[in-house]
């Protein structure tokens, strides 16, 4: 080993020296160093780590509102798609109601009409009855005037006058 120590030049004093300045170089980059680029690199990783967690949890929690929104936008159109329909079957029951009365009002006036007919009617016939019996008295008298007697003739006018009245 004196061979080896002699070939080489080592220096075994230098040695211990330079094994010590390594183990003082190596406590300093420790101390100042190594430990404080670990506690940094750990706080980063835990902040990282909670960052992803986070995520994570935002990320569900948009899953969720997303179910949320779609399931509301479900029953908004449910809801849209029932009050179209209650519109519609009450357009149907009130055009339905206004066909009722157009009816009702078509009757009452074609009602009305008739009566208004019927008393048209009865009033021209009780006029041209009227006119019938002045132009029978007046052709009978004008026949019994040729013919003769006033008593007669009182009496045929009465009994036509009588008939044509009924």
């Amino acid at each position: 080993m004196d061979e080896l120590i002699k070939t080489f030049h080592i220096d075994w004093k230098l040695l211990i020296a330079q094994i010590v300045n390594f183990g003082i170089v190596l406590l300093v980059l420790h101390r100042f160093a190594i430990k404080p680029l670990s506690k940094t690199m750990d706080r980063r990783t835990a902040e990282i780590a909670k960052s992803l967690e986070d995520a994570k949890k935002i990320e569900e929690n948009l899953a969720k509102i997303e179910a949320e929104k779609a399931a509301k936008m479900l029953v908004a159109k449910k809801e849209a798609q029932e009050i179209i329909e209650q519109a519609r079957q009450q357009g149907e029951v009130q055009g339905s109601q206004l066909i009722v009365e157009a009816k009702n009002e078509v009757q009452t006036v074609i009602a009305a009409a008739k009566e208004q007919i019927a008393g048209e009617k009865s009033k021209m016939l009780k006029e041209i009855k009227t006119e019938v019996a002045d132009l029978v008295t007046l052709a009978t008298e004008k026949i019994l005037a040729k013919v003769g007697r006033p008593e007669i003739d009182e009496k045929i006018v009465e009994t036509a006058l009588k008939e044509i009245k009924k």
